[in-house]
């Protein structure tokens, strides 16, 4: 009667288990016709010399400035074995942007401008996981201004996240049908879009009658094992977990927002000069 019952378990139990585990993945290439949306055109890959890549969003008025997560730019932690030491720069400062890496796009390089890492008591602390870049030279001939969407309790429509992951790296991927499920008084988001390694510091748009609208940085929990979801975010295997399904991103406000108005207006600036 054991040997029956383990049987079941094994053989008939099991895939009704891992049907309700595991979920769909919600991320799909992008068209050609959703290239010609900025908040999808403008995402693009960073690259961090030597290490792996993460996901940055291109904007200002030269469109040479390119938002991130703060452990894109600075080690959260100290790990000996790859040589990292907590609060030092990533691959000392050694960044790059590219648009279009899957066709070839040209890579640019970049240097930190501003991060909520900057500060030692900040590093490892989720709500100060933002950073701020600017490219050696603008990376497009034209970049939409995007609007910011401040209170993420205000977005009651489908999220938009478009980025990179490690498992399909040299495509960016959209994930359009997830949505917001909490927002903390620390600035942090819970949302459900799909997402692995590498898509730390993609944006998240608010879909709001055909208007996106800026809400948050992807940061997925990397340094916070409370928010950590492993069924959703990480680079083994392709499955997404549909009853702890989380990920977290850290909303455009605060500090983040003034240091990214501080340098929007410089990037408005250095086009002005290049054009008069």
């Amino acid at each position: 009667m054991n040997r029956i019952n383990l049987s079941c378990l094994l053989v008939l139990c099991l895939p009704v288990s891992f049907a309700y585990v595991m979920g769909p993945d919600d991320r799909v290439e992008v068209s050609e016709a959703q290239t010609e949306i900025a908040a999808i055109r403008q995402t693009g890959m960073i690259r961090i010399y030597g290490e792996e890549f993460v996901s940055g969003l291109l904007t200002g008025g030269n469109c040479d400035v390119v938002i991130s997560a703060g452990h894109a730019a600075i080690y959260w932690q100290d790990l000996a074995r790859k040589g990292w030491r907590k609060g030092e720069l990533r691959a000392q400062g050694r960044f790059r942007f590219n648009l279009d890496p899957g066709a070839g796009g040209e890579w640019q390089s970049m240097r930190l401008v501003a991060s909520g890492y900057s500060l030692a008591e900040n590093v490892g602390k989720d709500e100060y996981d933002w950073s701020i870049f600017r490219t050696s030279r603008a990376v497009a001939a034209d970049c939409k201004i995007l609007h910011i969407m401040h209170d993420g309790l205000a977005c009651k429509s489908n999220l938009l996240m478009s980025g990179f992951h490690f498992d399909r790296p040299d495509i960016k991927l959209l994930d359009q049908s997830c949505k917001v499920k909490q927002r903390k008084d620390s600035g942090i988001i819970v949302h459900d879009c799909d997402t692995k390694d590498g898509s730390s510091g993609a944006p998240l748009f608010c879909q709001d009658g055909g208007k996106l609208s800026l809400l948050a940085i992807n940061i997925s929990g990397l340094t916070n094992r409370d928010y950590f979801d492993g069924g959703v975010y990480g680079k083994s295997g392709r499955a997404f977990n549909d009853r702890k399904h989380k990920n977290i991103a850290i909303s455009v406000g605060g500090e983040f927002y003034q240091a990214l108005v501080e340098e929007m207006k410089a990037s408005a600036e250095r086009r002005f000069l290049k054009e008069y």
